[in-house]
């Protein structure tokens, strides 16, 4: 991964957008004083996500904006990207070309970029950390600030051997944890007062409970006992009720059959009184017809006598007639119904045999008269036998129609009787439902909810001492007294808030010891990263020191705290350490910063302070050489650095740099002749007449080809 492209838009006096491209080594950037040779620097510095304006040698944010001259009017935004060759995906993304882009707008507003998508500050920083850069202050280093890698103190040299070595990292995450950690213990005592609060109440919430888990017991017997009697109730009751159902269903059986037997009698009885009504009319019809026959024969019988009178006055008579009146009188006598025809023949014989009238008219009508009246005493002969056959058979209706009344009578009575005995039964079974009702409302009120299991009860006998058992149990239940539903809730509620506290306390409790054992093992790794690098770079930095002041001795020495330092010595179990303690708790003595003491060739020992101008520039360059040389950065921007070097110095720094240039790539800004010829790239920076900074770039190989 490389530097490929820097581009500026209004950045400073980058007022028109100039892009300068990078190759792996050596790039310098040169031109006079003024011409804004330290704008491209500070331009890297600002993309990178520098925010302190002092590094960037300004006042106010809107300073990075071109103000504009005399000839130029001012910007309204400043924008700058950098573009890096990451097809080893050093940087932590899924492309092989990464831009990071940077807008300020005059209003105020800013904008993050990377490959034109809207991040955060955040998101360009980590990235830039994660790929090695570590922080802007080792990759971007000016003239102003080389000495202060060595003149701020044993703490910043401390903090720049950690940003070289890889560890600030470690320390982030190590300080991330421990907020957390902080977090986790407040919560952790929070969770322990709220517990420790709410414990009292709880145990008398429980106590309270358990009385009522023991008047529940009592109230479950006393309802398995209840469900016990009530059952047998039902049963008894149940099985009453059916009995007394089944002999109302049997009388009104018999009710519904004799009521049938009832109305057929009356139907018969109907019908016979019909039947009867019509042979009376029928009887009274024959005897009013006997009677119009009998006038008739009368009548005739006078008509006969009549014409008989009449034959004896006109007629002589040939025989007695005396005789003749007694024989025919005593063959009417003889008439019978059932010798009419004999008493017809008789009577003409006897006429024949006394003669016969010289009138023969009146014969004939005698004749005629004589056998009407035969013919009428034969028909009354029929009607009487019809009459008296009649009556015979009224006579046996009758008889029967008393048959079957005194059957009707005996069958209303018995109906009578059967409805008596139902309403009987009736009234048996309205007093078997009364109490079935209040059975069933007296067992809801004492069963309330398990009302319906009383089905599997009902064939239980219960023994002979239930009664008194469910009295001693109603009792004691009224000693109890009734059951609170608000204790019982709050019991349940304040123990699981009181449960969910311990877990919860457990939790933290064990988020506590993780945390504190992931701190354990980042101080560890810190350590173990930090003695490494300080062993590399304290090695180095004694090499580069004597190259660049060709001889002379020097030295990086640890500095630890004074606290840490008495406490070496006695080392005991100790109780957990707290977040302060944590804090600032790493393995082995506190490491507070580390001091350089440093020894020109021809001096004794010094501090750093006791050096030269020169001497300083020479000792922090040989720590940034050293630093680079044991971990090396993807590239960094020197900003006349060597200003301070003299000719024979600036050869020694070139040739350093030009060791170092396969492994980092160098942009530097700088007026050194050395320096200069260690770069494959020129870059010119001129200044015209509007104050705009422009850029010229030249390659030096083709330079010395041209120049040959």
């Amino acid at each position: 991964m490389y530097l490929k492209r820097l581009e500026l838009h209004g950045f400073k006096s980058f007022a028109h957008k100039t892009v300068l491209n990078f190759d792996p080594g050596m790039t310098a950037v040169v031109g006079p004083n003024g011409s804004g040779k330290s704008n491209v620097a500070d331009a890297i510095r600002w993309v990178m996500g520098e925010q302190s304006l002092k590094l960037l040698r300004g006042k106010k944010s809107e300073d990075v904006i071109f103000a504009g001259s005399d000839k130029k009017s001012k910007l309204s935004l400043a924008e700058v990207s950098l573009t890096f060759d990451n097809r080893d995906h050093k940087i932590p993304l899924e492309y092989s070309e990464v831009e990071f882009r940077r807008r300020l707008f005059r209003n105020g507003e800013s904008e993050y970029l990377i490959n034109n998508q809207h991040s955060r500050l955040l998101d360009i920083t980590d990235a830039l950390m994660r790929s090695g850069f570590g922080a802007t202050n080792y990759a971007v280093i000016s003239q102003g600030t080389i000495d202060q890698m060595i003149m701020a103190g044993p703490a910043e040299i401390k903090n720049l051997i950690e940003e070289a070595s890889g560890v600030k990292p470690y320390y982030i995450k190590r300080e991330k944890t421990l907020r957390r950690l902080e977090q986790t213990e407040e919560n952790l005592a929070r969770v322990s007062e709220l517990a420790a609060e709410i414990e009292p109440r709880l145990r008398s919430l429980k106590r309270q409970a358990k009385r009522m888990e023991e008047r529940e017991a009592v109230a479950a017997e006393l309802a398995l006992l209840q469900l016990e009697f009530y059952g047998s109730q039902f049963f008894v009751l149940e099985t009453d009720l059916k009995a007394v159902t089944d002999r109302l269903g049997i009388k009104v059986g018999i009710i519904a059959k004799l009521e049938k037997e009832i109305l057929s009698f009356e139907k018969t009885l109907e019908k016979e009184e019909q039947q009867s009504g019509s042979a009376d009319n029928f009887l009274d019809q024959l005897d009013k017809h006997l009677k119009d026959l009998e006038e008739k024969r009368l009548m005739l019988a006078e008509r006969l006598a009549e014409i008989k009178g009449k034959l004896r006055v006109e007629s002589p008579v040939v025989r007695d007639f005396s005789k003749f009146q007694h024989e025919f009188e005593k063959i009417l006598a003889a008439l019978q119904s059932d010798n009419i025809e004999e008493v017809k023949k008789r009577l003409k014989d006897l006429v024949f045999q006394f003669g016969q009238s010289k009138n023969d008219e009146l014969s004939k009508q005698k004749l005629a008269l004589t056998l009407e009246l035969e013919q009428i005493i034969k028909d009354m002969e029929e009607q009487k036998s019809v009459r008296n056959k009649l009556l015979a058979e009224e006579k046996q209706k009758k008889s029967f129609l008393t048959d079957e009344e005194k059957k009707f009578r005996a069958k209303n009575l018995e109906l009578i009787t059967i409805k008596d005995e139902l309403n009987l039964i009736l009234i048996e079974k309205a007093k078997l439902d009364t109490r079935l009702e209040n059975l069933i409302r007296e067992s809801k009120e004492a069963l309330k909810g398990r009302f319906d299991e009383l089905s599997q009860y009902k064939k239980v006998q219960f023994s002979s001492d239930l009664v008194n058992r469910i009295s001693k149990l109603k009792h004691q239940l009224e000693l109890a007294g009734g059951v609170d539903e608000s204790t019982l809730n709050e019991y349940k509620e304040t123990a699981e808030r009181f449960d969910y506290l311990t877990t919860q306390s457990k939790d933290l409790t064990s988020a506590v010891a993780d945390l504190k054992s992931v701190i354990d093992e980042l101080d560890q790794i810190i350590k173990k990263q930090f003695d490494q690098a300080f062993e590399k770079i304290s090695s180095k930095f004694v090499e580069y020191f004597r190259i660049l002041f060709n001889g002379g001795r020097s030295v990086m020495t640890l500095m630890k705290s004074q606290a840490d330092a008495d406490s070496d010595a006695d080392e005991t179990d100790k109780e957990m350490p707290t977040i302060d303690g944590l804090r600032n708790k790493k393995t082995g003595p506190e490491i507070v910063g580390i001091e350089i003491k440093a020894t020109p060739p021809g001096k004794k020992l010094a501090s750093i302070a006791a050096l030269s101008g020169g001497e300083r520039a020479l000792t922090a360059i040989a720590l940034l050489c050293s630093m680079l040389a044991a971990y090396p950065s993807p590239f960094v921007v020197l900003d006349e650095v060597d200003a301070a070097l003299d000719e024979a110095n600036s050869v020694r720094f070139a040739k350093i740099l030009g060791t170092l240039v396969h492994q980092t790539q160098f942009i530097t800004i700088t007026h050194n002749r050395e320096t200069m010829r260690q770069a494959h790239t020129l870059y010119g920076v001129t200044m015209s007449d509007e104050g705009i900074s422009k850029i010229l770039s030249i390659k030096l190989e083709k330079a010395e080809a041209m120049a040959e």
